[in-house]
Order: structure tokens, then C-alpha cells, then sequence
């Protein structure tokens, strides 16, 4: 399956009202689970790490997406899609934390962000290895873990055995990702301000601020976007 194609079966999916949960794990021949059916069936060895496909990021809003434009127009800014990078780049390598959302999955191809609205239905949907490419998430986990643990073809393709890793070391990484400035020289927390004072506080002050990290944005994750219309259920262009 391409990008496109787990977008459109992600959206039926929820459409369908199958997706009600904050994690997801997708397998290569479209098995979906939630997180604790998936941990459980990792631990009893049903199900392979290595035969993972797509982390899933589900989060249902229960409002209009005009009242989240972060979350809506930006979602890997936002603070879910944020950790949905970290927890899914850490859940390819095999490192397991499940209260974190961490789980054994080496096999990951893409990460998913999913976001209902009352009115909106977005999916953006981004190949791991090109976020953790561009975001230098790479070198972060190595600064953070230590080189003797991880080896350089680890982390790029995800064969290490199941670990354990903390809540502190786990803090940490998000941490010095969150206040990278990749966005027109601004951090994720700095980034999110400015959009949320443009679109919610009408600061035209930012405009130029807000064109830019667009573009770095879509430079950086190079997403695959879809928006559908809740209420037809097509897709729309915003």
C-alpha cells in the first residue's frame, strides 16, 4: 500500500467508527490493532514486530477544526503528532515503554497523524526514516542513549531485540527535539504560538511567520495530506 492508499483506508476506517482509540498499530496485510491488543499479541508472539507497517496517531477533537487550526492544519506541530514522532521512531528501533506508547514494532514503514474534527476528517501520513532524517531525531537518540548501545544500522532500519528505555530517557528526547528550530528558526513550542495567534488572534503581525514555517514544515516531514468533509464524507481541499 502506498500513502494514498492507507489514507483512503484509514479514512473508512474511521468513518466506520473503528478508530476510537489514541494508538493504533498497522500491519502489512492491513491488521489494525490498538495498543494494548497489539502489545499483548507482540508478547505472546502472534504477532511479529518486524511485520508492523503504519504507527497510527488517532485523536478525535469533538469540536470544529477552525477552533484547532495547529492540530488541524499543522498536526505534527501539534503536541500529539509531535510525540506520535518520537514514540513511533523509538517503537521502530524495538524499545518498549507501554504507558508511553512505546511498543516493539521494527517492521515501520510510516507514521499516520489522524485528526476528526466536527467538521473535518485529516490525515498526514509521513515516511519515519524522512522524519528522522530531517529532524536529526537520529543524532538525538544516539546523544541521549549512548553510542555503544546503538549502532548506526540499528537505528537507521530497526533490528535491535526488544528493550526497555525510561521515562526519563524518553523525556529527554522529546526535549531536545521540541526545542530544535526547524521551523524558520523557531522551535515546535514557538511555532505552534505563532500559528495559533495568526489564525486564532488575527495577528497579521505573523503572516510572514506563519508562510514560513508552512513551508519548512512541508519541507521537513514532506506529508502526504487528505481532508475529507465530515458530513459528505469527500475530499476537500482545506
Amino acid at each position: 500500500m502506498d500513502k494514498k492508499q492507507i489514507a483512503e483506508y484509514l479514512a473508512n476506517k474511521v468513518f466506520n467508527e473503528e478508530l476510537k482509540r489514541r494508538v493504533y498499530i498497522m500491519l502489512t496485510n492491513k491488521q489494525i490493532y490498538s495498543e494494548d491488543d497489539y502489545y499483548s499479541h507482540v508478547e505472546s508472539y502472534e504477532v511479529s514486530p518486524e511485520d508492523t507497517f503504519v504507527y497510527i496517531d488517532f485523536n478525535d477533537y469533538e469540536d470544529e477544526s477552525y477552533n484547532h487550526p495547529v492540530a488541524y492544519l499543522f498536526p505534527l506541530i501539534d503536541t500529539y503528532g509531535f510525540f506520535g514522532i518520537v514514540d513511533s521512531y523509538l517503537s521502530k528501533l524495538g524499545f518498549s515503554r507501554p504507558n508511553y506508547y512505546v511498543y516493539p514494532a521494527t517492521g515501520l514503514k510510516y507514521l499516520a497523524v489522524v485528526a476528526l474534527f466536527k467538521d473535518r476528517l485529516t490525515i498526514e501520513i509521513v515516511d519515519v526514516y524522512t522524519v528522522v532524517t530531517n529532524t536529526r531525531l537520529l543524532k538525538i537518540v544516539v546523544d541521549v542513549l549512548g553510542k555503544n548501545l546503538l549502532k548506526q544500522e540499528q537505528l537507521l532500519f530497526g533490528h535491535i531485540d526488544e528493550e526497555k528505555i525510561s521515562r526519563e530517557q524518553i523525556d529527554e528526547i522529546a526535549f531536545k527535539l521540541h526545542i530544535q528550530k526547524l521551523f524558520a528558526g523557531h522551535n515546535f513550542g514557538d511555532a505552534y504560538e505563532i500559528i495559533y495567534r495568526y489564525y486564532i488572534n488575527h495577528d497579521t503581525s505573523l503572516a510572514k511567520d506563519a508562510l514560513a514555517i508552512a513551508n519548512d514544515y512541508t519541507r521537513v516531514f514532506e506529508p502526504y495530506r487528505v481532508v475529507y468533509d465530515t458530513t459528505t464524507r469527500q475530499q476537500v481541499l482545506m
